[in-house]
């Protein structure tokens, strides 16, 4: 998809140069594949049919998010630098019906609804294109939920809330990004890049309090409430368009 695009971009910037003594500030707009990798952790064996403390559970989920950058180019000596802000709207759910094989009656969900990362970074030039490496503090909105499901009226299955938990939380993490970019024209340029954005994990606990099974998590019996830990990794590859407002 991006190929043909790549190939047309570099035709139309010819001999254009990539200016390591560029300045100023910018502004620009992205969008592009994303993957949100989730794993969580079942501290007491509480869940599924097993019940093994501390099994984990891996699931995922991919989107296209979309968002708005600014940032600015500066100098410490001879080096050029570069601090960005971007954020992003967006919308990367997951799921998995893992969590019990058996009566596949668990399910947990996970989503990134949105994230902001600070980052600052060395760019060098290499001909028409520069080569940037970057990295700095990543926030993130998450929704994470885990339900359970038991026989209730009529023999239908209904959700459990004792059991179950369904928590939004704001995240902060680190990020790290590489890429590259070319002059397209004026004070227009493109940038192919990739981020790489770690919230580390999250706690979370089911009540447990009601029922047959109420302050029993797992075959060692343990008190409830019933403990979840979930990691969060988000992986984007993105086309930014940058408009410089000043060199």
């Amino acid at each position: 998809m991006f190929a043909p695009a790549l190939v047309f971009l570099l035709t139309v910037a010819g001999n254009t140069q990539a200016q390591d003594k560029a300045t100023g500030f910018y502004i620009g707009a992205f969008s592009g594949p994303g993957v949100l990798d989730v794993q969580s952790t079942d501290v007491d064996g509480f869940t599924g049919s097993q019940g093994v403390p501390g099994q984990t559970f891996g699931y995922d989920g991919t989107g296209f998010p979309a968002g708005v950058v600014a940032g600015r180019h500066f100098h410490l000596g001879r080096v050029p630098i570069r601090f960005e802000m971007d954020g992003a709207f967006v919308g990367l759910p997951s799921a998995s019906r893992q969590m019990d094989p058996v009566g596949m009656d668990e399910t947990a969900t996970a989503e990134l609804r949105w994230t902001g990362t600070a980052r600052i970074g060395v760019r060098k030039s290499l001909g028409r294109v520069g080569v940037s490496l970057d990295g700095g503090v990543a926030v993130a909105g998450i929704s994470n939920s885990f339900t359970d499901l038991d026989p209730g009226a009529n023999v239908q299955m209904d959700v459990d809330h004792d059991d179950s938990f369904d928590d939004r939380l704001t995240r902060i993490g680190w990020v790290v990004g590489t890429g590259i970019d070319l002059p397209v024209t004026g004070a227009w340029n493109i940038r192919f890049e990739g981020l790489y954005i770690d919230t580390e994990e999250t706690d979370h606990q089911a009540p447990n309090r009601l029922g047959v099974n109420a302050g029993i998590c797992g075959p060692a019996g343990l008190p409830s409430p019933c403990r979840y830990g979930i990691d969060h990794r988000f992986a984007l590859l993105r086309l930014v368009i940058v408009r410089s407002l000043g060199r």
